[in-house]
């Protein structure tokens, strides 16, 4: 009887589908990315692009900057496969300037970052998604071993950086018609690392939260004495991506890190 409902209300949902008219879809748009920290740990302190903390004890306090890309134009995704890098877009970029500090007090903050789209050929208001808040958490490790994250050979301990907040399907609508017309179209947009970002080893987890609850949680980790960059792009499409996280953020980012939509070089300093 269940899967006879089931059938019933899916029938039912595809016949709506067929009676109800859609507005045209938009297939450029132009764009614009902004990110902005909004918040951090007490003793943090906060700019709209950079985070610093701690004392210094060399080559300046530890920092989390953000860089935001150039307006650009991004083309819809509508063939309603699988992720199709072709129509990526570059997005901000945050850099971990990774010094041997002292009294740290960072342990998370709040980053808000918004994307607004304006259609191709025009005229039309801006819209996109609601803006978000993308949360992370943050371990300043103790350069001694055991080391709850991997480091390359001859670097300390790694700093551990954790994002919590999900990147997929954030959605807006756009009507070309207007009021009265055609119902709007649902579009939705997907946020993806280029590179560093994914799966972290149990120990590095079971340190940020001081728990094994988190275990596969999202992140990367970022050696002493470097500046460590994380950019991320985005896709616009008319279909929702399915692939289930953490294994969409990892896989994607390698494959985007290999398209080299966005590469940035920062020159590694030499360890103390």
């Amino acid at each position: 009887m269940k899967l006879a409902k089931r059938a019933f209300l899916a029938l039912g949902f595809g016949l709506a589908l067929q009676v109800t008219a859609h507005a045209a879809i938009v297939s450029q748009w132009n764009y614009t990315t902004t990110s902005i920290w909004t918040s951090a740990s007490p003793g943090v302190t906060v700019t709209p692009t950079v985070l610093s903390w701690g004392t210094d004890i060399g080559n300046g306090q530890s920092t989390l900057t953000i860089a935001n890309p150039a307006p650009g134009v991004v083309t819809t995704q509508q063939d309603g496969l699988p992720l199709n890098l072709a129509y990526a877009q570059p997005g901000s970029t945050i850099t971990h300037d990774n010094n041997a500090i002292t009294d740290s007090p960072m342990t998370g903050a709040t980053l808000n970052s918004q994307l607004v789209l304006n259609a191709l050929p025009g005229p039309g208001a801006n819209t996109g998604p609601t803006p978000i808040n993308l949360n992370i958490r943050f371990l300043e490790t103790v350069n001694a071993l055991p080391c709850p994250a991997t480091s390359p050979a001859g670097n300390p301990c790694n700093d551990i950086f954790v994002l919590t907040t999900p990147l997929q399907n954030q959605t807006f609508q756009w009507d070309t018609d207007g009021l009265g017309g055609d119902a709007p179209v649902t579009y939705f947009v997907n946020i993806f690392p280029l590179g560093g970002l994914g799966p972290l080893q149990d120990g590095a987890c079971d340190a940020v939260f001081g728990d094994i609850l988190h275990r596969g949680c999202i992140g990367f980790t970022t050696p002493e004495n470097a500046a460590t960059p994380l950019p991320f792009a985005f896709i616009v499409s008319t279909t929702p991506f399915s692939v289930p996280e953490p294994d969409a953020i990892a896989l994607t980012g390698l494959a985007l890190m290999a398209l080299a939509l966005v590469r940035r070089r920062y020159p590694a300093r030499s360890a103390r």
